[in-house]
C-alpha cells in the first residue's frame, strides 16, 4: 500500500523526461513596427500620451498577428533595430514595452532614417512580403524622406503610415529633474514650443509605396484596418523551426501505482506463522 501512494504521489509531480522535436511551419509576411520615440511623442493630445497610445495599439495588432514576423524600429534623430524580426511575439511586445522617449539620445524626428534602418532587416533579393508600419506625429526634421522612400517602393515594401496627434499644435509636458515638477518645453528665447501632427509627410511616404495613411484620431480602428490589409496579402513560407520539448512519463508511475495498489487489494495477506498456531 505504502509502495502505491508513492508511486501515486510522483505521478501527480507530473514528471517530465526525454524530449521529443516538433517542426513548426509558417506562412506570412515580414512585418517592421518604425515607431516614433522624439519628445514630442510626450505630448497628452491622444491620451495618455502619443507614445503610451502608439505602444496601447500596436500591442493589440501584434496579438492578432499569426505566422508574420515582426521586427521593431525605435526612432528619434536617429534609429536603430530595437527588436530584429522574429515570430516570438512575446519578445516582440517585450521590446515594445522597453521603448520610451529616452530610449535615444538624438533628438529630432528622423523618419527616413528610420525606413533605412527598416530597410536593412529585410531580404533584398525579395521585392514583395514586405511591410513597414511607421507611428509618427510626422514633423520630420531630417529630411530625404522621398529618396528613401522610393527605394523602398523599389524593394517591393508597403509602407502603411499611422499618424498620432493632433492638427493644432499642443506643448509637450516634461519633468523637471530638479523638482520633480511638470513643466511644458520651452525654446532657447523661453517660449513654450508646440507640437502637431504633420500629415503630409505620412501621407507621402504611404501614397509612394501603395500603402495607406491613417489618422489615429479619426480612426480608432487604424491598426484593425491595417491587419485586414496586410491579412489579404500573398504570403511567403516562412522557414521551419524545429524546438524541443519535454514528454510527460507521468503514465509510467501512474500504471505502476496501480498495479502496486491493485495487488494489495487482490492478494490475500500472508499470516505469520505464530499468529496461525494460536488461532489453531
Amino acid at each position: 500500500m505504502i509502495w502505491g501512494l508513492v508511486f501515486v504521489g510522483i505521478a501527480l509531480l507530473g514528471p517530465a523526461v526525454g524530449q521529443k522535436l516538433t517542426e513548426v511551419k509558417r506562412k506570412g509576411l515580414d512585418v517592421v513596427i518604425a515607431l516614433d520615440t522624439s519628445v514630442s511623442m510626450k505630448a497628452e493630445d491622444s491620451k495618455p500620451s502619443r507614445l503610451a497610445r502608439a505602444k496601447f495599439e500596436l500591442g493589440r495588432f501584434i496579438d492578432r498577428l499569426q505566422g508574420d514576423r515582426v521586427g521593431l524600429v525605435a526612432f528619434a534623430g536617429t534609429s536603430y533595430l530595437q527588436c530584429p524580426l522574429t515570430l516570438d511575439y512575446s519578445a516582440a511586445k517585450l521590446f515594445l514595452d522597453a521603448v520610451d522617449t529616452g530610449v535615444i539620445g538624438t533628438q529630432g524626428t528622423a523618419i527616413a532614417d528610420a525606413i533605412g534602418t527598416a530597410l536593412k532587416s529585410f531580404n533584398i533579393q525579395e521585392k514583395k512580403y514586405k511591410v513597414i508600419i511607421v507611428i509618427s506625429d510626422g514633423e520630420d526634421h531630417e529630411g530625404a524622406i522621398e529618396e528613401l522612400t522610393r527605394q523602398a517602393a523599389d524593394e517591393g515594401v508597403v509602407i502603411y503610415a499611422v499618424g498620432i496627434g493632433s492638427l493644432t499644435g499642443v506643448p509637450i509636458p516634461l519633468r523637471n529633474p530638479a523638482t520633480a515638477e511638470i513643466e511644458f518645453k520651452k525654446d532657447r528665447a523661453g517660449h513654450v514650443v508646440t507640437t502637431a501632427l504633420a500629415e503630409e509627410t505620412l501621407q507621402k511616404i504611404a501614397a509612394l509605396t501603395n500603402g495607406k495613411y491613417y489618422n489615429l484620431a479619426a480612426d480608432n480602428d487604424a491598426f484593425e484596418r491595417i491587419y485586414r490589409e496586410i491579412f489579404g496579402m500573398e504570403k511567403k513560407n516562412l522557414r521551419s523551426h524545429e524546438y524541443s520539448d519535454y514528454q510527460q512519463r507521468y503514465q509510467i508511475f501512474l500504471i505502476i501505482a496501480l498495479i502496486l495498489l491493485a495487488a494489495e487489494i487482490f492478494i490475500p495477506e500472508k499470516r505469520p506463522a505464530a499468529y496461525q498456531k494460536t488461532k489453531a
